[in-house]
């Protein structure tokens, strides 16, 4: 009886097991690509797929929301975009949804500095009462600066100077460096993200998988990602620490200004290993995994590479990895629809949401039981053609040295 009472619990836990692993399996996921600041776009369609109610609150039940990434810059509204990402990832646990935020070029650019993208409606959204003052102290601690560095110059100072400076650093300007910053609000959220995630059969990514990369597998790839942030955060806490950059500065000015110094060290011909270390290695940040073109976050190959040429490469990449496809954002779409490629194993989903840039539309691709959906504000769900991998798994010129797009 006892041999008998085993083998009954053994079969029920073998099959509370299959049950549980075929839900996973069957679980919805919606990804949605680029927002880049636009607020009432990306709320409009998290409603048409069901996943936000009126209120913004999540409604999406134990659907999977990926978001791949630019959800800052060029638009007015990368705050309040933000704010509602992070607002549905605490929510949706309670459904036993979940939401998965990746990182883009974007946001890996805003928390190194690189910030010819905002827009000066995203600094007023961080701009305070305090605003001008704040600003006022930061152009003072920037003569200081100057000063110590030899430049006494009184150009920086005159009215004209100044009047750019200003112009250059609007209200809300300090306020959105400190809250990308590594003990900021956005920065702090933002760094504990990955830039790839797999679910089920498919990679989730903002730029794509380069086959020429040599990568062992997804964790490698987010952990080189995060390893470059992580690098970037130290330097630059040192560096400004030791008054060889400000801490205020633009990344294309922090770099200029190091290879000032490090010009200076090599005439001096001593300096301290530590220094001469740092600066090195902040010198050579072009060449960083984060800025190569063959990186998650800023690849493109897989939208704009031709098929012919491309293909084996993908599909001896898909298979060492053993996945069945690929969704990607990051370049924008012809007519502003969700394309497909390479036999229907890569899904291009960034389809210009930012009318303003891109005159696009908000869209997301709904996964679920094998069918792919691609789902348009205000238009009929339109079935797309699901790659061969997913069926059978699952059942019946933009660079980081020029500007990007």
């Amino acid at each position: 009886m006892q041999r008998m009472w085993r083998s009954v619990m053994l079969a029920f836990g073998l099959g509370l097991l299959t049950a549980l692993s075929c839900m996973a399996a069957e679980q919805r996921i919606v990804a949605i690509g680029d927002v880049h600041g636009d607020l009432p776009d990306f709320a409009a369609i998290l409603q048409q797929v069901g996943l936000m109610n009126e209120s913004r609150q999540w409604s999406g039940g134990t659907t999977v929301l990926v978001q791949v990434g630019d959800m800052v810059d060029r638009g007015p509204k990368s705050r309040e975009c933000l704010d509602l990402l992070m607002d549905l990832e605490g929510r949706a646990p309670q459904q036993n949804g979940r939401v998965v935020p990746l990182l883009g070029n974007h946001e890996v650019m805003t928390m190194m500095g690189d910030l010819r993208y905002a827009s000066p409606e995203d600094y007023h959204g961080f701009a305070t009462p305090q605003s001008e003052k704040v600003r006022e102290q930061a152009y003072q601690e920037y003569l200081e600066f100057l000063a110590a560095h030899g430049n006494h110059s009184t150009d920086a100072a005159s009215p004209g100077q100044r009047e750019k400076w200003m112009a250059e650093h609007p209200l809300g300007f300090f306020e959105r460096r400190d809250a990308f910053g590594p003990q900021g609000l956005y920065g702090r959220w933002l760094r504990q993200h990955d830039a790839v995630v797999q679910l089920a059969n498919g990679v989730f990514v903002h730029g794509g998988l380069s086959p020429d990369l040599q990568f062992r597998d997804i964790q490698e790839l987010n952990q080189r990602i995060r390893s470059d942030i992580a690098t970037f955060d130290s330097l630059w806490q040192a560096l400004s620490t030791k008054k060889i950059i400000w801490r205020y500065m633009k990344i294309e000015e922090a770099v200029r200004q190091a290879q000032t110094e490090w010009a200076a060290i090599q005439l001096r011909g001593q300096v301290e290993p530590e220094l001469k270390d740092e600066l090195q290695k902040f010198l050579s940040f072009p060449t960083w995994f984060c800025n190569s073109p063959d990186s998650p976050i800023w690849y493109r190959g897989l939208a704009l590479e031709p098929e012919e040429k491309l293909k084996p490469a993908v599909q001896a990449m898909l298979a060492r990895l053993k996945i069945g496809y690929i969704v990607a954002g990051h370049t924008v779409r012809p007519k502003a629809v969700i394309n497909q490629r390479f036999d229907n194993r890569v899904f291009l989903i960034d389809t210009g949401m930012l009318k303003s840039v891109y005159n696009g539309k908000a869209s997301a691709l709904e996964i679920q039981e094998g069918r792919f959906t691609a789902c348009y504000v205000g238009e009929k769900p339109q079935a797309l053609a699901a790659p061969a991998a997913a069926n059978s798994s699952m059942g019946p010129s933009e660079s980081p040295v020029k500007p990007p797009l």
